[in-house]
């Protein structure tokens, strides 16, 4: 499945190909990056195999120690075939196995730099790196787990270290060199672990934009779509109409049940169209404006009472303060009476339907709630899809409106069961922040 060069299609073993990040699908990141791992691994076994013959010249590696040295480097080689081997099987890599992969790498190093002149050695950075490498790599305690093994494997080198004489004269205090290679360790550690946090939130951020995009666009799809339909068909529905009045007139036709149910269905077409303009929002085309929502709520809840439902409107704020939003005012009411009626229509005689308001720091949450059946299936099931409804006269675009008003503002529209029974819809919008107000 995964193998020195398999992280990314297309790509050939070759030298510059084992440095390639490890990028994969969203199922298969862990093992992404222990394959990852394995092609830096192959990396440095090749490295320590060209450093024996200068360890050799120049004193840092004593003869006799040859063949330990050589034993680590040759069982450091048999794990990265056994890796690979189970990365093309297919076996599951996760948190943990790249954390086994990650100390295995480690306490083969730490015992290299032990019999090649410990803390003194040259090449004692390579362990900064692994600090790096596993706070970039490990999640959560994994990664501060981690840290630890590193620390234990700077420990080991200072104690049980061989200085060969090659290193003699460069040795310092080990009360100075061990703090400071700590101190190193844990800053390479707290570095690489802010910038995995900053492009996991990178990532997470760009991911949302793109999702939002997608939607935009085929927000704007869909309104040429209806824009080009109610162009094509109001004319000559318009004379269909006038032709049929002219037609009853002329064969004095009023009472004619045919031409009743012809006129009312033709009156059916033209309202569909009307509602199919009135749907479209373009996200480009809104005027966004500061609005304290809390006050607006109230507006619209005494125009809904002063029209005499015959059921009753219930506002309650959770919030009077601090909840302000960047919105359209104008679409943004007609968004909340669609629901408001719609919760009328469907609450018995005498109940409440409640319109209920809260505030956090990073959003405004507006709620219509009611007394009725709750939300059909097929309602949740095409939530965001036009003509979707369940009334016998219904055209089933006013909720697809407050779904493309959210959608075109950056919020999010939820539908859920109402604890005794009914129904309630969210609104959910970003809040309106000092920064950007």
């Amino acid at each position: 499945m995964w193998g020195p060069a398999d992280s990314l299609p297309g790509v050939k073993l070759r030298p510059l190909a084992l440095l390639l990040p490890p990028v994969a699908a969203p199922g298969d990141r862990d093992a992404a990056k222990v394959a990852w791992v394995v092609r830096l691994r192959w990396l440095a076994l090749a490295a320590q195999a060209v450093s024996i013959w200068p360890g050799l010249h120049f004193g840092l590696l004593e003869p006799r120690v040859l063949p330990a040295f050589a034993g680590v480097v040759a069982a450091l080689a048999g794990v990265n075939l056994a890796t690979r081997y189970a990365l093309r099987r297919g076996e599951e890599m996760g948190q943990p196995q790249l954390l086994l992969q990650l100390t295995i790498d480690v306490t083969a190093l730490a015992a290299l730099l032990a019999m090649t002149g410990g803390a003194w050695n040259p090449l004692v950075p390579l362990i900064f790196f692994h600090a790096g490498l596993g706070a970039l790599l490990l999640d959560g305690r994994l990664s501060v787990a981690f840290l630890g093994i590193e620390m234990a494997a700077l420990v080991a080198v200072q104690v049980l270290s061989y200085v060969p004489p090659g290193l003699q004269q460069a040795r310092v205090d080990p009360m100075v060199l061990f703090p400071a290679q700590l101190l190193v360790a844990s800053m390479f550690w707290l570095l690489s672990r802010w910038l995995s946090r900053t492009l996991d939130a990178l990532g997470s951020h760009y991911e949302a934009l793109r999702e939002r995009q997608g939607r935009i666009d085929r927000l704007a799809a869909i309104g040429a779509l209806a824009a080009g339909l109610s162009h094509e068909l109001a004319t000559p529905l318009n004379t269909a109409m006038l032709k049929l009045e002219r037609l009853g007139r002329k064969h004095r036709l009023d009472d004619s049940p045919d031409l009743r149910d012809a006129s009312e269905a033709l009156d059916r077409c033209e309202d569909v169209l009307r509602h199919m303009a009135g749907a479209q929002l373009r996200p480009e085309g809104l005027e966004l404006e500061a609005a304290d929502l809390s006050e607006l709520l109230q507006q619209v809840c005494e125009s809904v009472e002063a029209g005499g439902e015959r059921t009753r409107l219930r506002y309650l704020p959770g919030s009077r303060t601090g909840a302000r939003a960047l919105v359209p005012t104008i679409p943004l009411t007609q968004a909340l009476l669609n629901l408001i009626e719609n919760a009328h229509e469907a609450s018995p005689e005498g109940t409440h339907v409640e319109v209920g308001l809260h505030a956090d720091r990073d959003a405004v949450t507006v709620e219509v709630c009611d007394r009725g059946d709750g939300w059909p299936d097929v309602v949740r099931e095409h939530l965001g899809e036009p003509f979707v409804t369940t009334k016998p006269q219904g055209v089933g675009l006013g909720l697809y409106y407050v779904w493309t008003l959210m959608s075109a503002l950056g919020g999010e529209l939820t539908l859920a069961d109402r604890p005794g029974g009914g129904a309630v819809v969210r609104l959910r919008l970003p809040a309106l922040t000092e920064a950007r107000a």
